[in-house]
């Protein structure tokens, strides 16, 4: 069910088209079909009219019927389960799935002090070690000119990545380049060109999704660009 409310959602838009394109080739027919039946002299013909009209009338009540469903259901689920459609704007993540926690718990050390280190650092950050990382630069880092940026975007079920910029305290996330092949303790396929920026604090993210269209929590890094 919850597969149908999503694909319901994902293509709300195509669906009203196409149910409105349908109702217009309808109603067209249904027209043409009522002024042949006032020009009609023939009761057998009349007849074959009206046929026409009831058909046409029919899938025109079924376009309605399907209308007032898709509303109905996208409605209805955007209140039950509010947290079923995932808007993947640059601003928006998705929490690590349980699985993906465990997975990075298992890469760090088993005391008590390293857990809640990584716990923290990925409750702060999104940063996931040996899934979602930076390599260089690191947070606190002092970069100018071209930037070479290098990391690790290993995820279970991989569908792309990007990596964006902005100034700490801007909405607007600034795309740098992106990708959908897994990246392991290496570049990530383009630098950040930082020459034409002012200088200050600039925030970097690497926002990934799997294949099903799921994000992860953004990494997050913050750091200096200088003259």
């Amino acid at each position: 069910m919850i597969e149908l409310l999503k694909f319901l959602k994902e293509f709300e838009g195509g669906i009203y088209l196409l149910l409105l394109v349908l109702a217009l080739v309808l109603g067209g027919r249904l027209i043409s079909a009522l002024q042949l039946k006032r020009k009609s002299a023939f009761s057998l013909e009349k007849e074959v009219v009206q046929k026409k009209i009831n058909s046409t009338t029919a899938f025109l009540a079924i376009i309605l019927v399907l209308f007032v469903g898709q509303l109905t259901l996208v409605s209805v689920a955007s209140a039950r389960y509010p947290g079923l459609y995932t808007l993947t704007t640059p601003t928006v993540g998705i929490l690590p799935t349980p699985t993906d926690m465990f997975q990075a718990m298992l890469q760090m050390e088993a005391t008590p002090e390293g857990l809640e280190q990584t716990q923290t650092a990925v409750a702060m950050t999104g940063c996931i070690p040996g899934q979602i990382e930076w390599l260089s630069p690191v947070s606190g880092d002092e970069v100018s000119g071209s930037v070479p940026l290098s990391g690790t975007i290993n995820v279970p079920n991989m569908g792309f990545y990007k990596y964006e910029y902005r100034l700490k305290g801007r909405e607007e996330w600034i795309p740098i380049a992106a990708g959908n092949k897994v990246v392991i303790e290496s570049a990530l396929g383009g630098n950040w060109n930082t020459e034409q920026l002012q200088p200050g604090l600039y925030e970097l993210r690497i926002v990934v999704s799997d294949n099903q269209n799921n994000l992860f929590q953004p990494c997050v890094i913050e750091v200096k660009v200088v003259l």
